[in-house]
């Protein structure tokens, strides 16, 4: 397991702040940060599985796997994301849970994917054919695991799933969109602390007080309750 997290995550932090360029390429630093390994090597070599598997209440989805998760093997293993203090936080699962607890999720009915697998240092390094070909395979996954529901952790990955305009997703539910498919569908902030109009854990409640009314429901609909 790599050691330093803590450390790490602030200095990637600082490099993602530093200008591109003759005298500033940031990318040149990378390979200490992640004990010698470049970041091709990374981009091209390290992702994160999917956490799935049958009779899941809950899937959350993000865009595609960060450099240092990717590297770490874990999902949102960056500090700088609300995910597991909002998923502890609100009682989804135990206390102590934090990114290596990741594959542990299954057993408390949750399961982690992306909507793309490709690991990338932001999200403007993905392309269309991307999102087209990771829209087909996370909706081959839905269809095949049938969870109870699946959250987006953040508009803009609903966005690309779905088709629809950015500046026409809205939070919140989002009911059945895949015919044939009783999975309901839910769009949350994106949990990143950059994140300014939602700056806190606390901010996070409505969603997830939201989140399970939806698995309440929908574990008493006649399809998941037969």
């Amino acid at each position: 397991m790599p050691k330093g997290r803590g450390k790490d995550c602030r200095r990637l932090r600082e490099l993602d702040a530093m200008p591109r360029g003759r005298g500033g390429d940031r990318r040149k630093k990378l390979p200490k940060m992640f004990n010698g390994i470049g970041e091709d090597e990374i981009r091209n070599k390290m992702t994160l599985p999917d956490i799935l598997s049958d009779n899941l209440e809950l899937v959350f989805v993000g865009i595609n796997p960060g450099l240092y998760s990717a590297y770490r093997g874990h999902y949102y293993s960056l500090k700088g994301n609300y995910f597991w203090p909002c998923l502890t936080t609100y009682g989804l699962v135990p206390p102590h849970f934090g990114p290596d607890n990741d594959k542990d999720c299954l057993e408390h009915k949750i399961g982690l994917t992306d909507i793309v697998k490709r690991s990338t240092r932001n999200m403007n390094e993905l392309t269309e054919e991307d999102f087209t070909a990771g829209r087909a395979a996370l909706t081959e996954k839905i269809r095949r695991f049938a969870p109870l529901s699946v959250v987006f952790n953040g508009k803009t990955i609903f966005s690309k799933f779905c088709g629809k305009p950015l500046k026409d997703v809205k939070y919140g539910y989002q009911g059945k969109i895949l015919d044939g498919c009783e999975t309901v569908f839910y769009v949350m902030s994106n949990t990143s602390r950059l994140n300014a109009h939602y700056p806190t854990v606390l901010s996070f409640k409505e969603f997830f007080d939201e989140i399970k009314d939806m698995i309440a429901k929908q574990k008493k609909s006649p399809y998941f309750s037969s």
